[in-house]
């Protein structure tokens, strides 16, 4: 568990997903991913979408810093989606990265948070479809 504004973490998810969608053709994948390390829970998002350029990796969090797209600006967007990541990730005591090995491999955002003191893993039990996450809990 994590001690933190569950709107501004589900804006961060809903984020990065959106993000990986935008990047990502139809049939390709995109996984997210938690787990605790040590004194972080570990969120990732992973795609097998377009990847990001070597050129563009560190700068991929900066304000209005797009890729670049063909003219009918099919991606949309402003640039400002993953700069509010990495705020609110900071504000709440976390970081987050971006990782791709370039043009057409995906890339994968990775967000750590510092768990609570007392954090021990929840279950959240889905009664509609019979499933049980252990690790897991609903925001």
């Amino acid at each position: 568990m994590i001690e933190a504004d569950p709107a501004r973490m589900r804006q961060v998810i809903a984020n990065l997903i959106h993000n990986a969608a935008k990047f990502t053709s139809a049939g390709g994948r995109i996984d997210v991913l938690a787990e605790r390390d040590d004194n972080e829970i570990v969120l990732r998002v992973r795609d097998s979408g377009i990847g990001i350029s070597p050129d563009l990796l560190p700068r991929v969090f900066d304000l209005f810093t797009q890729s670049e797209r063909p003219l009918d600006r099919s991606h949309g967007g402003l640039g400002i989606g993953l700069t509010l990541v990495k705020r609110l990730v900071e504000m709440h005591g976390g970081r987050v990265q971006a990782h791709s090995a370039g043009h057409g491999t995906g890339s994968e955002f990775e967000v750590r948070i510092p768990a609570a003191a007392d954090s021990r893993p929840q279950a959240y039990v889905d009664h509609k479809q019979g499933v049980r996450i252990t690790g897991i809990c609903e925001l």
